[in-house]
């Protein structure tokens, strides 16, 4: 659950609302996806329990299909997604320090993006230190965005009991909707990424499997429940923000989150709200600054990287290579425009989503003697289900780049895959040739 609540719920509902201007439809969004979400932890609980390897999901893209597309599917992870996203998350988590203690932390600038690199460092020793103590912390993160969410869906219900709607006046003016039928199926499936976006994070368990106690039974648990928790968590945040400031209260303004705090618990629920959210993204971080360096292991042991990146430290088990270049690579991009490069290869981390649902149907096909501890209920309907959502990602982004004129957008990200195509080609003639002498 702590990889996937990260600081999205606190602000993707406002995109979702502009997409989806009907309540029915803002909900319906967050449950449609949410079984979407369902039929991928069914696809990785099946998977995972069925290879408990370091690695994952590049494991699992290997077994089904080879080793070029594993590498690729790494290769965006290391370049841009993990570390990107790590690097994005924790400036974030700086500014809302900043918000709860103005007078302590520094907003922005040189000098907050160097707070942010101590956050990432800081993380990084945590998890040079053994994943058990890395999980702690994550641990106690969770239990406090938790605890925040359950807080903003009391505000939200306790206004909505009081019989009005904190959100009238300019601020709940309508920005979208005034097209009609189509404009809204438009919006409903423009708005699939950003809410598929916010229920990501299912895999990351998968990563680090041989630390797993148990893993062919604990990983398909982890990911299934895991991912319920946070279905009933998003529909009822969501459903407390429409209580309290109606779908275009939502709509109008990106921080929803904290007109509702603030006018539910004044000024001091303002600063409180931002305090966790800061928490949030520092959880999030953990997360996936423990995880991802597993998945390099993986592909260092293909010999398809730096060997270094694939050894253990004897005494803490943790990859402690593979932890210092991600972090120095999170660190680097703080102080670059990330933004546009991760929003250019979100698109093809969903593309490799609808690959791993393939790979589940191809391996139940070609292999149908594996052992199988755990799986997938109503199968094949859990893969299918989510490659088709996958596809449709895909193909939607693709459309509204074409559409907005911004194809440098889809086309970095597919530039991208061809430079890590370009490596994989050297790397495997390298390794080779390596291998031959």
């Amino acid at each position: 659950m702590g990889g996937i609540i990260g600081v999205g719920i606190f602000f993707t509902p406002h995109s979702v609302a502009q997409r989806a201007s009907e309540p029915w439809a803002f909900i319906g969004l967050w449950v449609v996806c949410g079984l979407v979400a369902m039929c991928a932890a069914f696809t990785f609980a099946e998977l995972g329990a069925t290879f408990p390897k370091t690695g994952g999901w590049f494991v699992y893209l290997r077994e089904a299909f080879g080793r070029y597309p594993a590498f690729l599917f790494a290769w965006v992870v290391l370049g841009v997604v993990s570390t990107g996203a790590t690097a994005g998350v924790a400036m974030f988590g700086v500014s809302m320090l900043h918000t709860a203690l103005p007078s302590v932390v520094p907003d922005g600038g040189t000098a907050g993006k160097l707070v942010a690199v101590l956050m990432i460092v800081a993380i990084t020793c945590v998890g040079l230190a053994g994943v058990k103590r890395a999980a702690v912390v994550q641990n106690l993160c969770m239990v406090t965005k938790l605890l925040a969410i359950l807080a903003l869906v009391v505000c939200g219900f306790a206004v909505w009991n009081r019989g009005g709607s904190i959100a009238a006046g300019a601020e709940a003016a309508a920005v979208v909707g005034a097209g009609g039928e189509t404009s809204l199926l438009r919006g409903i499936f423009s708005a699939l990424l950003p809410v598929f976006f916010a229920y990501g994070g299912w895999q990351m368990v998968g990563y680090i499997a041989p630390e797993v106690k148990n893993p062919t039974r604990t990983i398909p648990r982890a990911i299934v429940f895991g991912v319920f928790g946070v279905i009933v968590v998003y529909v009822l945040v969501n459903l407390a923000y429409l209580a309290a400031l109606g779908i275009d209260g939502v709509a109008a303004n990106e921080n929803f989150a904290t007109i509702l705090a603030r006018d539910a618990l004044g000024s001091v629920g303002e600063r409180v709200l931002a305090a966790a959210m800061a928490i949030s993204a520092l959880g999030w971080c953990v997360v996936g600054i423990i995880t991802a360096p597993w998945l390099y292991v993986a592909m260092a042991r293909e010999g398809l990287f730096f060997s270094a990146l694939g050894k253990l430290n004897p005494r803490t088990g943790v990859p402690t290579a593979a932890l210092v270049v991600q972090g120095a690579v999170a660190s680097a991009y703080l102080f670059t425009s990330i933004d546009y490069l991760v929003d250019a290869v979100v698109f093809v981390e969903w593309f490799f989503h609808g690959l791993v649902a393939l790979a589940l149907l191809r391996l139940r096909r070609t292999q149908p003697g594996l052992p199988r501890p755990y799986t997938s209920p109503f199968f094949p309907l859990a893969p299918v289900v989510y490659t088709i959502a996958a596809t449709a990602v895909v193909f939607d982004s693709i459309r509204n780049s074409i559409q907005s004129g911004e194809i440098a957008v889809t086309g970095t990200g597919l530039g991208t895959l061809a430079v890590g195509s370009v490596v994989f080609l050297v790397w495997r003639r390298s390794a080779g040739d390596a291998h031959a002498s």
